[in-house]
């Protein structure tokens, strides 16, 4: 069966998939909770920037948060102006911005590719339609708006290498400043390899007519000497000149942005607020990470598991052998492959990794793919390995439901899955092999059938997330003390999970040893005292309030009872 172009067009189309994307972000929102620590951490600093109107120095639990910059609290705010304070409307706005990088990636493919529209057409495709991307993508963390202005400040290098210097560097500038607000100095990581590199991914440069220096591509000189000027010697220095001249100014106007923001928060948040936002967090993290220490190969295992289900479609690796790679590289592909080898290795070399800080890694290798594809004909062949993989998947869906009966180590919660997605995504599977169509069309479908795949695992995986991870009951119950004048500590590291929930407008004070514990408990007899607890509870006397969390519970216990003993009460 084969599809004709103008159906698949169709079917494949950036809108009906950004349309989808759309519905997989509200559903991926709306089935789970806000999941501690991260993301109800990050809604409490927007909390607290709301409840004190201070909107120059982000605090969490009532202390200056420096470890992050304001923007996405900034826009976390200014969505509850409009709507109110809810967690609905501050969740889209990381998803939001995944949707713009979809855009941002069309745009920079036909800016890279003007005479190859199929690349712009399929490149967002091939970004939304990952499972990493998508699932990571409904998450409120910071690095869908850096991948968004990591994309913008690339854009800017071509407008700067097509002939529009002022407005490129303008544009690269803006996109560091933002970047700054949005994740701190790390942008730089991002965006000055695209510019610093030029003269590598543009490789060779002729001399023009005039004498100055003209960067050539396979088809001859390219039409980009007015960003490198028309005065120089052979090798272009003075067009080197001015473009890295260019490039320092773009640098300077992103500082400039940053600290219209960083100068006085700096003033305001005090001294360790100030040492931190300029320095201790960026060098903390480059040179000996505090948390996250992960060995160098980290990236180069995560990473195939990223691109899923791509490695799985055959022609995806037919394409990756059957390319000309010797004689069909041009410019934009060497930029590509230069820029996401160098953030590879430069995040490899770093102590700290997450699989998320190269997360704009994954556009780049979007635009490869496309690139490749646009040039490398489509087979019904191809589909064979990604089919298999998503019947397997459907099968597998059929047939747990049946599993705990059988088998006494599965767990019980996975009889209570339906067994109808498995039956979809067999459908999908066989539709994968019987239905030929075009080639943007068939990287739509794809993508479309793995965005219904990752709405399906939402769904599969709420009621195990409400359960499990489900803050909200526990800060209510905080907020009735509060406001009934009790007061609240808590047993450990705090991690502001309730502030936001709860819509809490005291700290929570931390108590991380005994003697902090019975300090604050002669100060405040009659106050309370949360504590996680994983073991049973016997032989001694109950707590007043028990939640649960993960796999075990947090607890409230009050003053007296921890007082009388309390190694043993606040035991794990």
């Amino acid at each position: 069966m084969t599809l004709n172009n103008r159906t698949g067009a169709k079917t494949a189309s950036f809108g009906v998939i950004l349309i989808l994307w759309v519905l997989v972000a509200v559903l991926g929102v709306s089935a789970r909770p806000l999941l501690p620590v991260d993301e109800t951490r990050y809604l409490s600093v927007a909390w607290e920037m709301w409840l004190h109107h201070n909107w120059l120095v982000p605090h969490l639990n009532g202390e200056p948060y420096s470890h992050k910059p304001p923007l996405l609290f900034w826009l976390i705010n200014a969505s509850w102006a409009v709507f109110g304070v809810n967690d609905f409307t501050a969740r889209l706005i990381a998803p939001l911005f995944a949707g713009l990088n979809m855009v941002m990636v069309a745009l920079l493919a036909k800016r890279i590719w003007p005479d190859k529209t199929a690349i712009a057409q399929i490149a967002p495709l091939f970004l939304i339609g990952g499972t990493y991307y998508a699932g990571y993508g409904t998450l409120t963390y910071f690095d869908m708006l850096q991948c968004f202005f990591a994309l913008l400040g690339w854009y800017g290098v071509f407008v700067a290498r097509d002939g529009d210097a002022k407005k490129g560097w303008i544009i690269t500038g803006i996109a560091i400043g933002l970047g700054v607000l949005a994740k701190g100095p790390v942008i730089l990581l991002y965006v000055l390899p695209a510019a610093v590199f030029a003269p590598v991914w543009q490789k060779s440069w002729a001399v023009s007519s005039r004498g100055g220096a003209v960067p050539k591509t396979a088809n001859g000189p390219a039409s980009i000497a007015p960003a490198f000027g028309s005065a120089g010697i052979f090798a272009g220095r003075g067009a080197f000149k001015r473009w890295y001249a260019g490039m320092g100014l773009s640098v300077l106007l992103g500082a400039g942005i940053a600290l219209l923001w960083a100068v006085p928060a700096a003033v305001f948040g005090g001294e360790v607020y100030r040492n931190a936002i300029f320095w201790g967090q960026t060098a903390g993290r480059m040179v000996d990470s505090f948390a996250h220490v992960e060995p160098f190969y980290y990236y180069l295992v995560a990473l195939p598991a990223m691109l899923l289900p791509w490695v799985f479609w055959g022609g995806l690796w037919r394409s990756l052998f059957g390319f000309g790679w010797r004689k069909d590289q041009d410019a934009g592909l060497r930029f590509c492959l230069l820029v996401s080898v160098f953030l590879l290795v430069a995040f490899s070399l770093i102590s700290g990794k997450r699989v998320h800080y190269v997360l704009p890694v994954l556009p780049l290798l979007a635009l490869v793919f496309a690139r490749i594809i646009a040039d490398v004909p489509i087979r019904r062949i191809d589909q064979i390995p990604l089919a298999a993989f998503v019947i397997i998947l459907g099968v597998a869906g059929l047939v747990a439901p049946f599993l705990p009966g059988f088998f006494d180590k599965i767990p019980a919660w996975v009889g209570m899955l339906d067994g109808w997605w498995g039956a979809f995504l067999l459908a999908a599977g066989v539709a994968l092999v019987l239905v030929q169509v075009r080639r943007v069309a068939l990287v739509g479908v794809i993508a479309g059938v793995n965005l219904l795949l990752v709405a399906m695992v939402f769904m599969i995986a709420s009621p195990r997330l409400q359960t499990d991870y489900n803050m909200r009951p526990m800060a209510v119950y905080l907020k009735s003390q509060q406001q009934a004048g009790h007061d609240v500590a808590y047993w450990g590291k705090y991690h502001a999970q309730f502030q936001f929930l709860g819509r809490l407008e005291q700290p929570i004070p931390m108590l991380l040893d005994i003697s902090e514990v019975q300090s604050w408990i002669a100060a405040h007899p009659q106050g309370e005292v949360i504590a996680r607890r994983d073991n049973p509870i016997t032989g001694m006397a109950q707590p007043i309030a028990r939640f649960d969390y993960r796999s075990d519970h947090l607890v409230i216990w009050d003053a007296r009872t921890v007082a009388s003993d309390p190694e043993k009460i606040l035991a794990r």
